[in-house]
């Protein structure tokens, strides 16, 4: 059953939410671009196609799930926390304009008994396509935003 394309139609009130500069900061207090919202996002569901993590297999504890993959892929380097949490916000914001729901929690539409890793897959693919088309472009240098975005560097 595919509930997520990457052509889905969001409504005003999401891109409004989208196009604010608030929404791609993270727990640091640091700006992500959509890029690298958009690359952790594959790459959790890259780990979970990698390593088979198909939700119709595991438990929902069995630490073989979304909410774990984007965890792990931040351990991997391949993002960090505020990608993360930038990437849960929009997986949510995703999933109800798919769904047509005012609210969807992206775990517990990952552990609904129905779901496969292909409709995963395809919710980080389209989360990521969002993340790319309303995310913000590249920021300052990491070296200088590094410098700038430290208030206790002199």
């Amino acid at each position: 059953m595919s509930v997520v394309n990457p052509g889905i139609a969001l409504s005003d009130p999401t891109t409004r939410h989208l196009a604010r500069t608030e929404t791609w900061y993270g727990p640091s207090g640091m700006q992500v671009t959509g890029e690298a919202v958009a690359a952790h996002l594959q790459a959790a569901a890259d780990l979970m196609q990698r390593q088979g993590w198909d939700p119709e297999f595991f438990a929902r504890h069995s630490g073989r799930n979304l909410y774990y993959a984007l965890v792990h892929t931040a351990d991997d380097g391949l993002g960090d926390d505020d990608t993360h949490r930038v990437a849960e916000d929009l997986l949510g914001r995703v999933l109800a304009a798919a769904t047509g729901a005012p609210y969807v929690d992206y775990e517990a539409w990952g552990h609904h008994a129905s779901r496969t890793l292909d409709d995963i897959v395809r919710a980080c693919q389209t989360a990521a396509a969002v993340a790319l088309k309303y995310g913000p472009g590249p920021l300052v240098d990491p070296a200088v935003r590094g410098e700038l975005g430290n208030p206790f560097r002199r």
